[in-house]
């Protein structure tokens, strides 16, 4: 599942580093992929024209229903930063979230006191989310890193390890 995010900024900033790194992973003698990218109406067009140069012809869904199915379906998720990090926690899918900011946020950076940007990971108390930002953000990174959540690694057996106690820590106590 390929998450872009629900801005336009955010889809005109992550599409190109996800589209390269979906190049990266169907490389001949890697396994087929199929990939699902749940969008939004008001950014459709974009992510349609954004992907229209991938090697994989991406599944483009709408709907909740439909992105949970997808959630579940997963192997693995890579996901802008924001509240779907929750969503794909809660769901055991195993990510990789990655994140640009313009010119003038980026250098407001030292202003961020917090371990993490991803929602999932401080909901956590740790890192279960690696997190590629700024210039990290890029084809070859987000490749490297997708690929040890498709395969039975150590990584992607410690991500759903981590990932099953965040419902619990996600529920509301109504005593």
């Amino acid at each position: 599942v390929v998450l872009p995010g629900s801005r336009r900024s955010e889809v005109g900033a992550l599409m190109a580093p996800f589209g390269d790194a979906v190049r990266r992973l169907v490389e001949p003698g890697k396994p087929p992929l199929q990939i699902i990218i749940p969008t939004l109406a008001h950014v459709k067009a974009l992510v349609i024209e954004s992907s229209r140069t991938w090697p994989v012809k991406p599944h483009i869904i709408e709907g909740e229903d439909d992105k949970f199915r997808a959630f579940k379906l997963a192997t693995a998720a890579l996901a802008a930063s924001g509240t779907v990090t929750l969503e794909l926690a809660m769901t055991g899918t195993p990510a990789v979230v990655a994140y640009k900011v313009d010119g003038l946020a980026r250098h407001l950076r030292f202003l961020v006191k917090v371990p993490s940007i991803v929602l999932a990971n401080l909901v956590a108390g740790e890192n279960i989310y690696p997190e590629l930002i700024q210039e990290d953000c890029n084809g070859e990174a987000l490749a490297g890193a997708v690929d040890l959540l498709l395969k039975d690694t150590p990584e992607r057996a410690a991500q759903r390890a981590a990932l099953a106690g965040i419902p619990a820590r996600m529920a509301l106590d109504h005593g």
